[in-house]
């Protein structure tokens, strides 16, 4: 539910705090108070003129009528409290501030507040006719005695004073009751449109004019017959004369009735035709239609809330397009945004890398130039990498570099780590202006920055002046950042396959001489071949190299005469693995033992050295352990000095 707002008036608000559930019962006691007594003394003021009734009939019509229209109201009430159940629930919840959730008792609520002024006027009508009027008129015939004018007359005041009660009443209730439908107006549009089932443009215009138009005739034509009635037949006394006036009064005021009806139809339809097609556009563009346009057949405001209404559409359809092709712009800086990130992990290669995102950026913002710069190893100069276009080419081919800090965009982007920004070219105060270049109206240099080291610059220019907004700028730092990165990753990368690469060749040479060494005494070959495999049946060879860490160190040859299939082929080559792990670890483990056995030999010499206390002690203990550890036929040692 939506609180009134502020234009709603103050004292109507305290109204409905205190009334609550029966604030519609109290517009309505109100407005029937006010229009009641008028519409009564309209009636008896008719009478008194035109019925030649006695004082004493019309103190006693006066009574009567009074009563017949309380007893009418107290009716109106109750049946108006019997139709607006909802509605009053709902007006009692919303006095004591109890939250009102969405439902079908809301939507009945809003439904009844919206048909309340149309069920009174059917209800008034209805009492009007069986409670005010009838009952009066057999009053008079019965009590009264009076003639058939008179009881005409008296049905015309009372059916004027009807009119006029039931018409300034709606007016009263209608004003009195717009605060609660404020109040009562559901949040939902869905609920708002169903509850929107008052009495419609159309039926207001055509019954407030036949209002009007009932109110003068009645008001005016008994008045006028009663005067010439008086002139006439007080005057020349002749009764055909009289009937005659009275015909022709009755067949003015038919024809008046009748115009007044289709003057009140042209009206309505005047008024209502052009905002139901209108309303009819608004569902068409409602459901997604934006090429619907209102017909404009009106020269009043209804026609110039169509104009109103046709520029507000058009104006629609193209903030939509423009909305979709903004959209689909982001969705591009989005792709590539995303092919970067896919890029910068899959391709190792820089050179690869930087061609490719170069390309992308130029492909997707449709700029005239785009290029990458990387800071060279000593740090004076940003050098070209790779550039879009016949002159990325030439500055590619030429080796282009630029100063860092120097006089270009790109230069200060690196020294500073900040973007530079030239909206218009000519008017930078740094920018190297570069002759291959001749259609560029502005430019953008974004610092690549990896962790807290600039390594380059992304360079952006365009034929289009004031090319790069802010979102522009913002995806294309974006896109620097994480090209800087896997420009970086990629430079890591390489580094680590290059050492990888040395350690696998010097591991490779570590095992080659590692087994030379082993295999200096004599190669190492073991053959087993089956008894009962006959020399004469033809056989197969197959040879699986033995390798450790990618070094070949042998093989395994294998000779058959049955099928030899792809599994096999599989379970060898795995056991050829295994073999060779095993070979490694058993060499490993080999000289592992002869390290120790020199450590232990070699601290047995030291402990004995350490033990002999003469010079001579120690050159015989010396010789003696190296000759007989390392098995020499003849040992030597000799103290001299060099001259």
């Amino acid at each position: 539910m939506k609180e009134a707002n502020l234009l709603q008036p103050a004292l109507t608000l305290r109204l409905m705090k205190w009334a609550g559930r029966y604030y519609p019962l109290l517009v309505i006691a109100i407005a029937r108070v006010i229009c009641g007594f008028l519409g009564i003394f309209l009636s008896n003021i008719i009478s008194r003129n035109n019925g030649n009734l006695s004082s004493e009939q019309i103190n006693t019509v006066y009574w009567v009528n009074l009563g017949l229209s309380l007893l009418g109201d107290l009716l109106v009430l109750a049946v108006m409290a019997s139709l607006n159940r909802e509605l009053m629930t709902r007006l009692e919840q919303w006095k004591h501030g109890n939250k009102m959730s969405e439902g079908r008792v809301e939507l009945r609520a809003w439904q009844q507040a919206n048909t309340f002024t149309w069920n009174y006027s059917l209800t008034g009508i209805a009492i009007a006719v069986l409670v005010n009027t009838l009952p009066l008129l057999v009053f008079q015939s019965i009590s009264l005695q009076v003639n058939t004018n008179q009881l005409l007359y008296s049905a015309f005041g009372t059916g004027i004073a009807a009119i006029i009660t039931l018409t300034t009443s709606v007016i009263i209730i209608e004003t009195l009751m717009h605060p609660a439908r404020l109040i009562l107006l559901p949040t939902s549009f869905d609920f708002q449109i169903k509850g929107a089932v008052g009495a419609r443009l159309r039926t207001k215009v055509i019954l407030s004019t036949l209002a009007v138009v009932m109110v003068s005739v009645l008001a005016l034509a008994p008045l006028g017959y009663s005067r010439t009635y008086r002139v006439i037949y007080e005057t020349i006394g002749s009764l055909s004369t009289l009937q005659e006036l009275q015909t022709s009064m009755i067949a003015v005021t038919m024809i008046v009735l009748a115009l007044g009806g289709a003057i009140a139809f042209f009206n309505a339809e005047t008024s209502a035709a052009p905002i139901r097609e209108l309303v009819e556009v608004f569902r068409n563009v409602e459901r997604g239609d934006l090429k619907q346009r209102a017909r404009v057949i009106a020269t009043d405001e209804t026609g110039e809330l169509a104009i109103y209404f046709n520029r507000m559409i058009a104006r629609i359809e193209e903030l939509q397009l423009n909305l979709e092709k903004r959209v689909q712009e982001q969705t591009e800086k989005l792709r590539a945004s995303n092919e970067v990130g896919r890029i910068a992990s899959t391709i190792r290669d820089p050179d690869e890398l930087i061609s490719r995102v170069v390309n992308l950026i130029a492909k997707t913002f449709d700029y005239y130039y785009v290029a990458i710069f990387l800071v060279s190893s000593n740090g004076r100069w940003a050098e070209i990498v790779d550039a879009t276009g016949s002159a990325g080419e030439i500055l590619k081919a030429r080796r282009h570099r630029l100063q860092v800090g120097g006089t270009s965009m790109v230069g200060s982007a690196i020294a500073t780590g900040q973007a530079q920004i030239a909206m218009d070219v000519g008017e930078a105060a740094v920018r190297f202006n570069n002759p291959l270049l001749p259609n560029t109206r502005s430019e953008l240099a974004l610092p690549l920055i990896a962790g807290e080291r600039v390594i380059g610059a992304l360079d952006v220019q365009s034929v289009r002046e004031a090319d790069f907004k802010p979102d522009d700028i913002t995806t294309l730092q974006s896109l620097a950042s994480q090209v800087a990165i896997a420009i970086e990753n990629a430079r890591l990368f390489r580094e680590m396959e290059d050492a990888l690469t040395e350690l696998r060749q010097t591991n490779r040479q570590y095992i080659l001489s590692a087994w030379q060494e082993q295999l200096q005494a004599g190669k190492l070959e073991y053959i087993v071949k089956a008894p009962d495999v006959s020399e004469a049946k033809e056989t197969r060879e197959i040879s699986v190299n033995l390798s450790v860490r990618d070094q070949p160190i042998g093989y395994i040859r294998l000779e058959t005469s049955g099928e030899w299939t792809e599994e096999d082929q599989a379970w060898v080559e795995s056991l050829a693995t295994q073999v060779a792990i095993s070979l490694e670890n058993a060499r490993l483990v080999e000289d592992s033992n002869q390290a120790a056995t020199r450590e232990r030999l070699s601290a047995s010499i030291i402990q004995r050295l350490w033990s002999s206390q003469s010079v001579d002690g120690i050159l015989q203990t010396a010789v003696r352990e190296l000759g007989r550890a390392l098995e020499a036929s003849e040992a030597a040692i000799e103290l001299k000095l060099e001259k």
